[in-house]
């Protein structure tokens, strides 16, 4: 397993970063080879060619006006256009924007004596950024200092468009706490989540911990950065919010994994095998609606949540072996592991569901609604099957055999509109793709891969001197 952010990775999601760091470098030229419109690579930006210390981008967003915004953890020195900032504790923070012809708007350090990192961030209409994360010995961001209750807390930090601090919060209690996905509506509203190893105290309220390994709390935000309500799932299992959606409602939509059981007061879901996935509808007055279990005997979760049209909620995440997506059994693929993807209506009953699996683990997509439907990052190793409600619609190979990142964006009702890939050169892996942001209009996309030794993206040939380093990569949809 991986220590990830004050939590534990576990199955998929380690395995698939074990599977990158166990293999040799590559040199990779991004291509598109089926369905849709060709994305257009308009530029990559590599982050940690300074030093042998490995650079983590752990979130992006693309805000109104085409701007990249990104943040993660640094160790040793990172490098934005002519600016280098050096850490100060065993980790800092950094946050850029980027403009849309690649040129740096702004970039900023952030940090303390500790160590401290960035789980998400997003955008609001105004350019405004959100940004949550955990520091574990006092944090300086900007003008703001947050302090510590214990051994790491949890921060929501808002930046306006050129970086500045508008309001900074942090919550936490005497053990580990931190803060985990989060979703913005464009006026600014917000929905995060806490995940937390014992007592917690958010906004002076006080909860008690469940007794499990860990609990879980969907916050939801105005955004003045005041809380509007908490609603907590500290029951005596083990909880971890892996995604968090918000609509223009104020309806909340949380996706965990879990083990044992989750949910509110009575009403809850038990699990079927050792670890699986649920997905949660909260009202806008932070009411449980309803909550729905995913998965079989084996390991599954839930990854990625984005609210679709209609009060619809798109739900993403892996499953081993046969599982139950809500009320329908999908089939296995592979033998390792598959990824899914559905779509619920408002009363969390499936429309449609995707599955695509073969030679490698399901790890989960990374998902981002858009206007023409949604945007999926996935791992693809040897031969990958799709299908849509049991229907085969295509094959994915990776060019060598060894694992990629691959993108495909799908319509509202789970047609395919692109998929894009890189094209590995060599005996290495590709990239692993780990997040994503897209442009509220669609037409501007920004994935994050993790790579190591040499990647071509474009017009762009990054190279790494550390085991692991990210690259940024945009791009134009062009009517995908």
């Amino acid at each position: 397993m991986v220590r990830h952010f004050g939590t534990i990775v576990t199955g998929a999601a380690a395995a698939a970063l074990a599977l990158l760091a166990a293999l040799p470098a590559a040199a990779d030229d991004m291509q598109a080879f089926a369905g849709g419109s060709r994305p257009e690579v308009l530029w990559a930006l590599p982050v940690g060619e300074t030093d042998v210390d490995e650079d983590e981008v752990d979130a992006v967003a693309v805000d109104p006006n085409g701007n990249t915004v990104v943040s993660g953890v640094f160790r040793g020195d990172v490098r934005f256009g002519d600016r280098t900032f050096t850490s100060k504790g065993e980790g800092d923070i950094f946050v850029a924007s980027i403009a849309p012809d690649r040129s740096i708007n702004w970039a900023m350090q952030a940090g303390g004596p500790g160590d401290e990192n960035t789980f998400d961030l997003r955008t609001d209409g105004q350019g405004n950024i959100i940004l949550s994360g955990w520091f574990s010995a006092g944090v300086t961001i900007g003008d703001r200092e947050l302090r510590n209750r214990g051994a790491t807390d949890m921060f929501v930090v808002k930046l306006d468009r050129n970086g500045k601090p508008v309001w900074a919060k942090s919550f936490g209690g005497p053990q580990g706490d931190g803060g985990n996905e989060i979703e913005v509506l464009p006026s600014g509203e917000i929905a995060v989540a806490l995940i937390t190893e014992g007592d917690v105290e958010i906004d002076g309220q006080q909860f008690g911990f469940g007794g499990g390994r860990r609990d879980s709390y969907a916050i939801r935000m105005g955004a003045d950065g005041s809380v509007k309500w908490v609603a907590p799932f500290n029951g005596p299992g083990a909880e971890r919010i892996r995604g968090m959606g918000i609509n223009s409602a104020g309806e909340v939509f949380v996706g965990f994994q879990f083990q044992g059981s989750v949910g509110s007061g009575n009403t809850r879901v038990e699990s079927r095998g050792g670890w699986d996935g649920a997905v949660a509808k909260l009202t806008a007055e932070g009411r449980l609606a309803w909550i729905k279990g995913v998965g079989g005997r084996e390991t599954d979760l839930i990854r990625g949540i984005a609210a679709g049209p209609g009060g619809s909620v798109y739900v993403a995440g892996a499953y081993v072996g046969p599982a139950f997506m809500i009320s329908r059994e999908v089939p296995a693929i592979g033998k390792r592991g598959d990824d899914f993807l559905l779509r619920l209506n408002g009363s969390g009953e499936p429309m449609w569901v995707a599955s695509a699996g073969g030679g490698g683990p399901g790890t989960g997509p990374e998902i981002r609604a858009d206007a023409k439907g949604v945007v999926i990052s996935a791992l693809v190793a040897g031969k990958v099957t799709v299908r849509h409600n049991k229907r085969k619609i295509t094959e994915l190979s990776s060019p060598t055999g060894n694992p990629t990142s691959y993108l495909a964006g799908l319509t509202p009702d789970g047609e395919l509109r692109f998929v894009y890939m890189p094209d590995t050169l060599g005996d290495g892996s590709g990239a692993f793709g780990d997040v994503l942001g897209v442009s509220p209009d669609g037409r501007y996309l920004a994935q994050v891969l993790r790579f190591r030794g040499e990647l071509e993206a474009g017009p762009s040939t990054m190279r790494t001197p550390s085991k692991k380093d990210s690259a940024i990569i945009f791009m134009r949809l062009n009517g995908s």
